[in-house]
């Protein structure tokens, strides 16, 4: 049986086909180029965040700068200003033919009175700006400087036209006051707008009043 067998196996193999050569020879290498990378996708647009409203921030400085002399100094040299500027129209007053102490104590009273109003001015205008006040005597004491060289530039006695006199006077007067209080022209021509009017009222009233009295004779 084992011969047999055997026998009929080597038979078996000897009536196989060849299979002919290796169709890969592994002794035989290849180079393989390595495949290009696929490009990369492009980076998504940068969207630019949304604009903050800048909110306004308002100043935290008084609005009555200090320096540049003290209340006490402005107001001697404001005080001095007027004295003179009242000894001038009371001069020019008597040499018109009118009261020299009338002449005199009217430009005292109406350089203190618009001193004050001027104060009021900056106090009204610091307030609509929402800004801190500051110094009040300050300002006093420097529109009374700026206030009697306005008066004192209209009674000096220059022979000037009077549109002349009256411009060199606001001149003096806006001087001094943009250099003491050191504004902002916005904020300088706000307060000279409300000194000019509240000027302007108190004329007002005091021409009604005489008039008012003129008519009751």
């Amino acid at each position: 049986m084992s011969e047999t067998e055997g026998n009929s196996g080597s038979a078996s193999e000897s009536a196989r086909p060849p299979l002919g050569p290796p169709l890969v020879d592994p002794k035989e290498s290849y180079d393989l180029e390595p495949a290009e990378p696929l490009p990369s996708p492009p980076p998504p647009p940068v969207i630019p965040p949304p604009p903050v409203a800048a909110k306004r921030v308002l100043p935290t400085a008084d609005f009555i700068k200090s320096g540049l002399g003290s209340s006490q100094v402005i107001g001697i040299a404001g005080a001095t200003v007027l004295v003179i500027a009242s000894v001038f129209a009371a001069i020019v007053s008597s040499r018109s033919g009118g009261s020299w102490w009338a002449g005199g104590l009217l430009t005292a009273y109406l350089g203190l009175l618009h001193a004050g109003t001027g104060a009021a001015a900056v106090g009204f205008v610091a307030y609509a700006l929402g800004r801190e006040v500051g110094s009040i005597p300050l300002a006093a004491a420097r529109m009374l400087l700026a206030v009697s060289l306005f008066l004192l530039a209209i009674n000096c006695g220059l022979s000037l036209h009077p549109i002349l006199l009256y411009l060199c006077a606001i001149l003096l007067y806006a001087l001094v006051t943009i250099v003491l209080f050191r504004w902002e022209i916005s904020e300088w021509a706000g307060v000279a707008s409300v000194h000019a009017a509240l000027w302007f009222l108190m004329f007002l009233a005091a021409k009604l009043q005489v008039a008012a009295a003129a008519t009751g004779k």
